[in-house]
């Protein structure tokens, strides 16, 4: 059994870890097959199969995953995890909010939607810490809940089917799932822009924002699970016990260099232009920089272009409650690390749980969106605030507090699973982020290099370091389209600007 730690692999995976998943529901039993889980050579498959609920996830389908996926890591013969879908539709549209708001309005089981999204975000903690390859195929509509089961793994991949989003914000709650610790780690705020807009993404956009590490069509998807199925590690040297650990750990980073290049087999040679201008991404930057949602709405008034007016516009109909909330949770998730966020993930969503239903615009988001369908207005007038000026720092503050509803939680909040945690992914097998384009035009990346690139210099060192990785040149000079500043000795070399 392999137990990954900071300091790198051991031996050993609870019994007591997997106690929360294995015995916590007999709603499990009444949906046997919402679940399924398959063998393909030596991949193990775990195929969402909830259809007619476009697989919404709930605390049956949770419970199986959970423990499926720690008896995977302890197999010497499951060498990596492929998750999909028997829905033609998508992945999987998120969380099935609709019975945890239900059990709310009808106050007879208030603690149902916390039990449920203890039990989630324990999945999403046991995805982001796996020691094995986890490829989600992100094929269709992959929203909410299915986002946390894909962007917390190393290997991601978009289709041209693929239609991505954080929608929280329409049912009066905040992205959640350990996604405000990934999405402030996207460039120039696009994290805090698809969060609070919850704005649909194309493959093509998902590919180039960062939510997916790879875009294939789905007619090859197929093929690329057997390729990836039949793939083995690298065998571990003969070398003494005390050198067990480096080996360990360095065919492990060996073992996934090869997923990654399995997968590039199969990816599109060429793919369309990002869908965001260059201009369009300036104002996201701009804006979403503020710390404040006050500021972003001055920051889009400001700016004035029909792009930002178009925003502002759909902030408006948000939540302000969950703007909020969100924002402030972005901003702490900046900077915790990955188990002090999701534990803070879930404060937060048992205290907004355990609002009175009359009080509570989770409630009345979902009852008008998913429960009783509401076409207009499209948004509902929002409960007790509804001008985001009227919602306190102190309002905030008290539905992130530890203290008022963490008792009817299990302790601890977040099972130990591997006992790994971190303040950034392990693994970056997408393409090139801006922090790295930066580090590589300012000599910061290792090299020591003292003079200046040129834009075409920063282009090709990036297309030998993927290997040429679709994409990666469009992406490459949009970062330096917003970032670069070509004004030295004649305009031929690129310095950084913040």
């Amino acid at each position: 059994m392999l137990r990954i730690t900071n300091k790198g692999v051991t031996r050993g995976v609870t019994r007591t870890s997997l106690r929360s998943f294995s015995v916590s529901n007999m709603a499990a039993a009444h949906a046997e097959d919402d679940v399924l889980f398959s063998n393909r050579d030596l991949a193990r498959v775990v195929t969402l199969n909830r259809p007619k609920k476009l697989n919404s996830l709930n605390t049956s389908m949770v419970s199986k995953i959970a423990p499926r996926l720690v008896e995977y890591s302890k197999s010497s013969v499951a060498n990596m995890v492929l998750l999909n879908s028997n829905s033609p539709k998508g992945l999987c549209a998120g969380g099935d909010v609709a019975e945890c708001a239900s059990q709310i309005k009808n106050e007879s089981n208030p603690g149902y939607a916390s039990d449920f999204f203890q039990q989630e975000y324990n999945l999403n903690y046991l995805i982001a810490t796996y020691p094995k390859p986890y490829v989600s195929f992100m094929d269709g509509i992959t929203m909410g809940g299915g986002v946390g089961l894909s962007v917390h793994g190393p290997f991601r991949i978009a289709t041209e089917r693929t239609k991505l989003a954080m929608p929280e914000m329409d049912i009066g709650f905040f992205p959640d799932v350990g996604t405000t610790f990934f999405l402030p780690r996207l460039d120039d705020n696009l994290g805090r822009f698809y969060a609070m807009t919850g704005k649909v993404m194309s493959g093509v956009e998902a590919y180039y924002a960062g939510f997916a590490t790879h875009y294939v069509t789905s007619d090859r998807l197929d093929q690329l699970a057997t390729r990836l199925a039949n793939l083995q590690p690298p065998a571990l040297n003969d070398q003494k016990p005390a050198d067990n650990h480096s080996s360990t750990v360095s065919s492990q980073r060996e073992f996934f260099a090869q997923v990654n290049s399995a997968i590039e087999e199969f990816a599109a040679t060429s793919i369309d232009e990002n869908p965001l201008t260059v201009e369009q991404q300036k104002t996201i930057k701009n804006a979403f920089s503020k710390n404040t949602v006050e500021e972003i709405l001055a920051s889009l008034d400001q700016d004035g272009s029909d792009f930002a007016l178009q925003t502002k516009k759909t902030l408006m109909t948000k939540s302000p409650t969950s703007l909020k909330v969100a924002l402030e949770l972005m901003i702490r998730g900046a900077e915790n690390t990955i188990r002090a966020q999701l534990e803070l993930e879930m404060i937060a969503a048992t205290n907004i749980m355990h609002l009175r239903p009359e009080q509570n615009d989770f409630v009345l988001g979902v009852s008008h969106k998913l429960i009783d369908k509401v076409k207009e207005p499209a948004f509902p007038n929002w409960y007790k605030h509804p001008n985001v000026s009227e919602i306190s720092k102190e309002h905030v503050e008290k539905l992130l507090d530890s203290s008022i509803h963490t008792a009817k939680l299990s302790h601890p909040l977040l099972q130990k699973f591997f006992g790994v945690n971190y303040k950034e992914y392990p693994h970056h097998m997408g393409l090139p982020s801006a922090k790295q384009v930066e580090d590589y035009v300012t000599g910061n990346d290792g090299s020591n290099r003292s003079y200046l690139p040129t834009p075409a210099e920063v282009v090709k060192h990036f297309q030998r370091a993927t290997n040429n990785k679709v994409g990666v040149q469009q992406k490459v000079e949009r970062i330096l389209a917003i970032h670069g500043e070509s004004s030295k000795y004649d305009n031929k070399y690129v310095s950084w600007v913040k």
